[in-house]
């Protein structure tokens, strides 16, 4: 089998990875060269561009996490015949549709086809229905002709919705535009609980993944949209590339906790201060905010991550995969706040020294605050009426967060 990979960006072959043993390496092509300029984080901040071989420290970490991670990355591995620390193999397996705009293919293959969710494969309901129930055994919905990765560690299928509005199974390289994430069987309720967050966070004007929630088979599921696909009405897809800032700062997958060496919120909000519009770091604080209202202590490097647009700039993305696991009973913050570490004892005080550590002004992360804060019960209300079985003791839970974030000493 070849031991050459080509990485395709936006519809162009950018860089070559390729292994010899454990030596894993990644080059960039000359076209890149050509088409950009020096430095430019074209596949991701840790990975500038420059004339010169990437080895495995530097490679690793960010293949990895194209990757899905713990069961759904072994299961995927014995699937085909693989070593779950097999990266290379995997990206071989699973690369044709990736998080953001990469696709990775072996070397020399024809170039990807052109996106189009009129490429998918349409699902009826009891095929449907047979996806959802085989997660286990096949994570994301992969199949001899789906060869799709996302990275995660909980169930999830990745489909693709066509224009007449039928799921797709996106075989053979077509892009995904939805991840569906069934109910939890040990966590009551993470369907409406994430959809009531997610809700949230767009009425309060945060900008955030749309999510819709269903069922299938019995089974309530939440749908949420990509912010990493543009689909136009005839069904052709812009993949939009994205990083996680785990990938962003070179952190392998398992270290994405700050307890385990990942980055803290201070490095994420000085990665956006060097590279970010202006206002990013306010955006960031917006975030923050959210996750200790909410009560989501998972929000670690990469549950936040970062939009490149083909200029070279970059945004924060949109949130994503906010949920209250204090609804549950886990009180750890995945970032420290202030270098508190426990989500219940966060206060305004603390979260506003956090922003000032960023270099944020305390009078303007105040207001930052106050703003979001003031906006919450309407958010909430109008969250709570567009979801259905929001348990009330998370909306306690989220009254008692923001009257302790409202305590600025």
């Amino acid at each position: 089998m070849a031991d050459e990979l080509d990485v395709w960006l936006r519809g162009r072959r950018v860089a070559l990875v390729s292994r010899q043993r454990d030596r894993l390496d990644l080059t960039y092509t000359e076209a890149a060269l050509a088409e950009h300029q020096l430095g430019t984080p074209l596949l991701s901040l840790s990975l500038p561009l420059v004339p010169q071989r990437y080895t495995k420290g530097r490679v690793r970490p960010f293949l990895d996490g194209l990757l899905p991670e713990g069961a759904p990355r072994r299961v995927a591995a014995e699937d085909f015949d693989l070593l779950a620390s097999d990266t290379f193999g995997l990206l071989r397996a699973l690369g044709r549709e990736c998080a953001g705009a990469i696709i990775v293919q072996p070397a020399g293959d024809d170039p990807p086809p052109e996106p189009s969710t009129l490429a998918a494969e349409p699902l009826d309901d009891d095929e449907l229905e047979a996806l959802v129930a085989n997660l286990r055994n096949a994570p994301l919905g992969t199949s001899a002709r789906v060869r799709v990765s996302l990275a995660g560690v909980q169930e999830k299928l990745v489909l693709t919705r066509m224009p007449d509005g039928r799921w797709g199974s996106p075989v053979d390289g077509a892009p995904s535009t939805h991840i569906l994430k069934p109910e939890l069987a040990e966590y009551p309720a993470t369907v409406a609980n994430e959809a009531f967050c997610m809700r949230t966070a767009r009425h309060l004007g945060l900008p955030a993944a749309h999510v819709e929630t269903t069922s299938v088979g019995g089974r309530p599921l939440l749908v949420v949209e990509r912010f990493d696909r543009e689909v136009a009405a005839d069904g052709t897809v812009v993949r939009l590339h994205q990083e996680d800032l785990a990938q962003a700062t070179g952190i392998p997958p398992e270290k994405k906790y700050q307890t385990d060496g990942g980055p803290s919120l201070a490095r994420i909000a000085g990665v956006l201060q060097s590279v970010a519009a202006p206002g990013a770091r306010e955006a960031l604080l917006r975030m923050v905010t959210l996750n200790v209202v909410v009560g989501n202590g998972d929000a670690h490097a990469k549950n936040f991550s970062l939009l490149h647009h083909p200029a070279g700039t970059v945004d924060l993305a949109p949130a994503y995969d906010v949920l209250s696991t204090l609804q549950y009973g886990d009180d750890r913050l995945a970032m420290y706040v202030d270098d508190l570490r426990r989500t219940d004892r966060v206060t305004g005080a603390r979260l506003l020294n956090e922003a000032v550590a960023w270099g944020l002004g305390r009078d303007r992360a105040m207001q930052v605050m106050t703003v979001l804060l003031d906006g919450l019960p309407e958010a909430t209300a109008r969250a709570r009426e567009e979801t259905d079985n929001v348990p009330d003791d998370l909306g306690r839970l989220v009254d008692a967060q923001a009257e302790r974030l409202r305590r600025t000493s």
